[in-house]
C-alpha cells in the first residue's frame, strides 16, 4: 500500500472508531434514560452514529479496497479515553454527558472538515462534508439542550422545556 492510501486508510479507520464510540456512548445514555423523549432524541443520535459509521466503511472500501480490519485504539473524540480507561460511569449528572458529547461532536466536525481535501474526489469532499454538516448539527442539538436545562433558553422551548428535536 503506497503511504498516501496508508494515510487515507488511518484516517478513516480513526473516524470508523469514533463513530463506534460515538454508539455506544448514546446507547449508554440511551439505557440510562428515563424521560421518553430524551430517549428517543439519543436514540437518533445513536443512529446517526450507525449510518456514519456504514458509510466510512464504504468509503474505505472504495478508496482503499477490502476489509477495513482492526481499528485503532483511539478515536478522534474524548470518547476513546474515556471508554478505554472506564470513566463513563464516573459521569453522574446529565450536564457531565452533554458536556462529554458536545466535546466529542465539536471534535468530530473539526476532523472532517480538516480530513475532507486528502482525497482529491469531489464525491469525497461532498461526503465528507455531509458528515462534518451532521455532526455540527448534533452539536448544536447538545447545545440547545444544554442551554434548556440552564434555564437559559426559552426559544421554541415552552412546551417540553427542552427545544432539541431530531
Amino acid at each position: 500500500m503506497t503511504e498516501a492510501k496508508e494515510k487515507i486508510a488511518e484516517t478513516l479507520k480513526k473516524a470508523i472508531r469514533s463513530e463506534e464510540d460515538g454508539f455506544h456512548f448514546y446507547d449508554y445514555l440511551v439505557k440510562k434514560a428515563v424521560n421518553e423523549n430524551a430517549k428517543r432524541k439519543l436514540e437518533n443520535l445513536r443512529d446517526d452514529e450507525v449510518r456514519h459509521k456504514k458509510t466510512l466503511v464504504d468509503i474505505f472500501k472504495k478508496y482503499i479496497g477490502g476489509e477495513v480490519g482492526e481499528l485503532p485504539e483511539e478515536g478522534i473524540s474524548v470518547l476513546s479515553e474515556v471508554f478505554r480507561k472506564g470513566q463513563l460511569e464516573e459521569k453522574k449528572t446529565e450536564m457531565e454527558y452533554l458536556n462529554l458529547a458536545i466535546e466529542a461532536e465539536l471534535a468530530t466536525t473539526k476532523y472532517y472538515q480538516d480530513n475532507r481535501n486528502m482525497i482529491d474526489d469531489p464525491l469525497f469532499q461532498e461526503i465528507f462534508d455531509k458528515l462534518a454538516d451532521e455532526e455540527h448539527h448534533h452539536y448544536e442539538l447538545l447545545m440547545s439542550e444544554k442551554a434548556a436545562l440552564s434555564g437559559n433558553y426559552y426559544w421554541f422551548g415552552y412546551d417540553n422545556g427542552s427545544p432539541m428535536e431530531h
